[in-house]
This record gives C-alpha cells, sequence and structure tokens, in this order.
C-alpha cells in the first residue's frame, strides 16, 4: 500500500494561550501533511492572528460560534484526502505521531480508525507564583485494537488528538453530533463500531494531552447529561437487559457522587437533580441513599423558605 496521505484538522475557540505550539507540533511531523486546516469557530481573542501567523502552511476558515462539532465536521468536509488526523486547540504531538499513525494505515489497509497512545502534559503552578508550567505526567491506557468495541460501551477510551479516521466513513454518520459539547468523540466512535469500523491501533505514545483550568469541565451538570445521552441513546439500547444492570448501577453510583460533591459546594438545586437522577436509574438500593435524598429536599426547603423570610423583611 502506498503512503496515505493525511490533512490535520484543528477545531478552535479562544485559544490563544495554547494554539501556537499546537499548530507547530503538527507543522513539525517528520511524515508530511497534506494539509493543516484551522476552523477557528467565533473566536474573539487573537486566534484567527495566530493561525494566520503560520503563513501559508495553514489554511484558516472563520466561522460563527457553533460548537467544536460543527467547527470540526466543516473542517473535515473541506479536506481533500481521504484519511484526516483530528487534532484539539490545546493538545501536542511528538513529532513522529503521524509517522506511527501512517505506518498503521499500511500495515492495517481495512482500517478505518487508526489511534496512538497518550500521555497527560498537566499544568502546574508553583505556590509562590502565578505562572505555571506543563510536565510530562502518567501515560492514558493503551486500549487492544480487538477491544475497543467492547471498551466503548463502557467508556471513552480513545482521545481525539491521537485519533485519524477515513473521512468517508465519518461523512456516511453524518460527522460528530452538533448536540454534544462534552462527549462528542464517544458518540462518534460508538457509531463507528455500530457500523463495523475497524479500528486499528498504534501503541507508541505520540500525544500530549494538556490538562489545564481551561479544558476541565466546569458545569459538572451539563457534562454528566451528554455523558448519559451517549449512554442512554448510543450503548444501553443495543445491550441484553441482564447487561444493562451494571450501567444503570454504575450511572447511579456516578451521580451520587457529583450530588455529594455539589451539596458540598453548596449548590443544593443541583445536588438535588443529580440524586434524583440517581435515584431514579436504581431506585432499588439501601435506605441510606433515601436519607440522603430526604435531607437534600429539606435542606433545600430550608433555604426557600428563608428566602421568601428575606424578602417579607425587605
Amino acid at each position: 500500500m502506498t503512503a496515505p496521505a493525511i490533512t490535520v484538522v484543528v477545531p478552535v475557540f479562544d485559544g490563544e494561550n495554547y494554539l501556537a505550539a499546537t499548530l507547530r507540533s503538527a507543522l513539525d511531523q517528520t511524515y508530511p501533511i497534506a494539509e493543516l486546516i484551522v476552523i477557528d469557530d467565533g473566536s474573539s481573542d487573537s486566534t484567527a492572528a495566530i493561525a494566520e501567523s503560520f503563513g501559508a502552511a495553514v489554511h484558516l476558515h472563520r466561522t460563527a460560534n457553533q460548537g467544536v462539532s460543527a467547527a470540526r465536521n466543516l473542517g473535515i468536509s473541506l479536506a481533500k484526502t481521504e484519511w484526516v488526523a483530528l487534532l484539539d486547540h490545546d493538545d501536542i504531538w511528538e513529532p513522529n505521531h503521524l509517522e506511527c499513525l501512517a505506518a498503521a494505515i499500511q500495515r492495517r489497509p481495512d482500517a478505518d480508525a487508526v489511534y496512538g497512545r497518550v500521555r497527560r502534559y498537566v499544568m502546574e503552578r508553583r505556590m509562590d507564583s502565578a505562572q505555571g508550567q506543563f510536565v510530562l505526567a502518567d501515560a492514558l491506557p493503551f486500549p487492544d485494537e480487538t477491544k475497543v468495541a467492547r471498551l466503548l460501551m463502557e467508556r471513552c477510551p480513545i482521545l481525539t488528538s491521537a485519533m485519524a479516521l477515513r473521512r468517508s466513513r465519518i461523512l456516511a454518520l453524518g460527522g460528530f453530533d452538533s448536540y454534544f459539547s462534552n462527549a462528542q468523540d464517544w458518540d462518534m466512535w460508538v457509531r463507528l463500531a455500530k457500523a463495523k469500523a475497524v479500528f486499528v491501533g498504534s501503541p507508541e505514545i505520540t500525544t500530549l494531552y494538556r490538562v489545564h483550568c481551561e479544558s476541565r469541565t466546569h458545569n459538572a451538570l451539563r457534562a454528566l447529561g451528554y455523558y448519559l445521552d451517549v449512554l442512554e441513546r448510543d450503548i444501553l439500547p443495543a445491550l441484553p437487559a441482564w447487561k444493562r444492570l451494571p450501567h444503570q448501577l454504575r450511572v447511579s453510583s456516578r451521580l451520587e457522587s457529583e450530588a455529594a460533591i455539589m451539596m458540598r459546594e453548596l449548590k443544593q438545586p443541583g445536588a438535588l437533580r443529580m440524586m434524583l437522577r440517581s435515584v431514579a436509574r436504581w431506585p432499588i438500593e439501601e435506605s441510606r441513599r433515601y436519607m440522603i435524598l430526604a435531607s437534600m429536599l429539606l435542606r433545600v426547603r430550608s433555604r426557600r423558605n428563608q428566602f421568601r423570610s428575606n424578602r417579607r423583611t425587605a
């Protein structure tokens, strides 16, 4: 098989703090890239100027803000090659990333999706300084390519920036779902697996996943909602009834944990919604959970009464 031509697609929104290093890592690949497409998803900072500073090496397209999935889909639709490598605006590739993925494609001509291994690249701040620096951390578990379909029924084992895909397979599935702002990668990988796509892994660590305050999900309720949507729309319907029970218990426990965290942060309404969803998904459980739920209801009621009392005396 001849060496595959690969286009790189980078969606970005207000990414001025990280984009330059990301684009430099793409342009410094030992394997030639056919095109580097950057989709500026309505940024209000200097993102576009940073992309333009790379000159003709970067093909910049600016759009109104529609979300990361829509931006990524636009980049994929603009690509002229069959293979598209995905790169988030704040992650970094080692110089041999595309070379390793191309070798995997040549090794397995039947591949539809190839992925490499990932290491976390974590920002650490000194106590005496507001500045931080990124340091290498642990490598993420590398999924066995023969077990990817099964692992996808439990979690998302492959980082977006570690993945290259056949453009035709993505377009045939309608692209990434624009509904999601979290978990859109998991949703896409599950749909690919259901369509019998062939996943092939390259075990070398070639992607650095930057972990920083801007990359973490601050709205736990919304992020968990997307997680549940993927689970209930893509995964549970494909499972026999007896296999759904462990998933429901896992989701219930996750919701209960999030509820406890939100309660400690005094976000009572959000915590109550979490706990109600937990009980709804796994109502057969020890009485402790119902006691917690009752306590939450009483605290919310007390806070509401206090608010009304304050309004009357104001």
